[in-house]
């Protein structure tokens, strides 16, 4: 099963334990009424996507890293709490992979800790 492809070909593996989250947040502002009443006003909500991965061969993370710090938006399918199939939208890196070499396989380097936060874009109802 897929939970997360990003830019339309970067199929991720598939991850356990608690290592995929993926849910919406408010966007809004806290007033202060005149009367002294705390409101939020709520301008639409954007999902939230965490994913975390033990280890990853050398081809697949220099992909990941491409879109990741590319600083731009790019789109990704990824798998919603309230769903079962895929849904794609556009999405920024929100907190970035400090991936550590783990170990070689092959003469091939293979990267442990690799964990991100994606941000939707644009905010939805």
């Amino acid at each position: 099963m897929s939970q997360l492809i990003l830019a339309n070909s970067i199929y991720l593996p598939e991850t356990s334990h608690d290592k995929y989250k993926c849910y919406p947040v408010l966007l809004g502002e806290r007033v202060e009424m005149i009367s002294g009443r705390l409101v939020l006003e709520v301008r639409g909500q954007v999902q939230m996507v965490e994913y975390e991965y033990d280890y990853m061969g050398n081809e697949l993370m220099r992909q990941v890293n491409a879109v990741l710090r590319s600083g731009q938006a790019f789109t990704a399918a990824y798998l919603p709490d309230r769903g079962d199939s895929l849904v794609v939208s556009t999405f920024l890196t929100e907190s970035f992979p400090q991936p550590a070499f783990a170990f070689s396989r092959g003469g091939k380097p293979y990267w442990h800790n690799v964990a991100f936060t994606l941000r939707e874009v644009q905010p939805h109802d």
